[in-house]
């Protein structure tokens, strides 16, 4: 099989799809990256998940600078345009690296597979031409899920601190339902934040 690369912005579940691939493949642990993209090789297979960006720019401002929780207008306005900027950045990065990469690409959406690990395995099975037996998929997803990740995460001091095994993070974890930043973000910041992301909100819609 060609090399497998798992290759996606930060916040978006691209530990989770490590994990399950390294779960699929132990012993040839498939490289993670995320954006700008370092290697040159065109044959290797990509696996990225993609992730609504206003909710990759809550979940990327609370875990660096975690005194700012997830409660309504919790993130002042400063910190927010500066976070926006290096998320605005990240995925035109994305997006670039791969279009220029072209094929062997496969793209999940969160929204998708955030609790649904048939989806990930589904999409595996056609991209790889692997079978995932139901012994597997079921192994996998309680390893990997969140329950057991949360159990991982709270041995950790803080985000800094770093599972060598998962690659999980002290408070890796808050709230993983898709499309949270409404609990976050006023509607003035919403409004705001779509008009200056308009354009990877719209590669978002593609996938």
């Amino acid at each position: 099989m060609r090399n497998i690369v798992q290759y996606s912005l930060p916040r978006t579940g691209s530990t989770l799809i490590r994990r399950v691939l390294y779960s699929l493949f132990p012993e040839s642990e498939a490289p993670s990256q995320h954006p700008p993209l370092h290697y040159n090789s065109r044959d290797a297979l990509i696996v990225s998940s993609c992730r609504y960006p206003l909710d990759v720019l809550v979940s990327y401002a609370r875990v660096h600078h975690c005194e700012q929780g997830y409660e309504l207008g919790g993130i002042d306005e400063d910190l927010l345009a500066h976070h926006a900027k290096r998320i605005k950045t990240l995925y035109q990065w994305y997006f670039k690296d791969l279009d220029h990469h072209r094929s062997g690409i496969l793209q999940i959406k969160y929204e998708k597979f955030w609790n649904n690990y048939d989806y990930i395995f589904d999409n595996l099975e056609t991209f790889l031409s692997i079978e995932i037996d139901d012994n597997k998929r079921h192994d996998i997803a309680q390893e990997c899920g969140i329950e057991n990740s949360r159990k991982i995460q709270a041995e950790l001091e803080d985000f800094g601190c770093v599972d060598e095994k998962t690659s999980l993070h002290g408070n890796h974890i808050v709230a993983p339902e898709p499309f949270g930043y409404k609990k976050v973000l006023t509607r003035t910041q919403t409004a705001s934040m779509k008009m200056f992301l308009k354009d990877a909100i719209k590669e978002w819609e593609k996938i």
